[in-house]
């Protein structure tokens, strides 16, 4: 199998599309489709292209012309708070990757053991697109209150549940964050505690009508609007952005990356 079929395989099965599914997304017969994934015969340049667009790839990576490379650092996140936190301690000259994985565990897992296993989880899902010497920061966000995660809540009447729980209450934030290149990888995991002051219903509805709390963990955003709920904070106040960078600093030194060498 030449390496054009064999990319193209192992893109479909990373995310989970069956041969029909792709064949249709890029607007080809399922023989065709199969021809060309077993290697049988070579796609036309636009039928390529279409491939590359589906899987947000380029079509160098598809003909496997994408090497060697220039080592370069990419965040395996869309989050903008990452972005910024990473230009705040001075890394500005990295691109944005984000895999998509599949973000269940097991049960029994500590929120600690849950954001540093899918922080990794998402790292080696970006390496599958990266240069060998390529540095790649990946990290996951929950929020535990008495030990129980609460996730980014999928309706407002989720949101006002969770923000209802967490009003007077002192909660926790992990973030786990790896840096991997090559085979060698690195995770560590920072927590902080956050108290809420007493909140209204009144106040709950009006925050989540602002539409900041529908896309983060915990249903809010400690950066925005969200500050005005919280009272009090112990501990990283960048972690709770979703990026802990004193950690991130231990690990990216390990790795040859001093950001205080002048």
């Amino acid at each position: 199998m030449g390496i054009l079929a064999q990319r193209m395989k192992e893109l479909r099965l990373e995310n989970k599309m069956k041969q029909a599914e792709v064949a249709e997304a890029i607007g080809i017969s399922i023989t065709a489709y199969c021809n060309y994934e077993y290697g049988q015969r070579d796609p036309q340049t636009a039928t390529l292209v279409a491939l590359a667009n589906l899987y947000q790839v380029s079509t160098d990576y598809l003909l496997g012309l994408d090497g060697p490379q220039t080592s370069k650092i990419i965040l395996a996140s869309n989050s903008p708070r990452r972005k910024e936190l990473l230009e705040r301690i001075g890394i500005t000259d990295f691109t944005v990757a984000a895999p998509n994985v599949d973000e269940s565990v097991e049960d029994g897992l500590s929120p600690a053991e849950i954001v540093e296993q899918l922080s990794l989880r998402k790292a080696r899902a970006a390496a599958k697109k990266a240069g060998p010497s390529d540095l790649i920061i990946a990290a996951d966000t929950v929020v535990a209150l008495d030990g129980a995660v609460l996730g980014k809540p999928w309706d407002k009447g989720a949101a006002f549940a969770m923000l209802t729980a967490l009003s007077g209450r002192e909660h926790h934030v992990f973030t786990g964050v790896t840096v991997l290149r090559g085979e060698e990888a690195a995770t560590l995991h920072e927590e902080t505690a956050v108290t809420f002051r007493q909140l209204t219903p009144e106040e709950i509805r009006g925050y989540i009508a602002t539409g900041e709390p529908m896309d983060k963990a915990g249903a809010y955003g400690i950066q925005g609007i969200g500050a005005l709920l919280v009272s009090g904070i112990r501990g990283d106040y960048c972690n709770v952005m979703g990026l802990p960078v004193f950690r991130l600093g231990q690990i990216l030194s390990s790795f040859g990356v001093d950001l205080l060498k002048p």
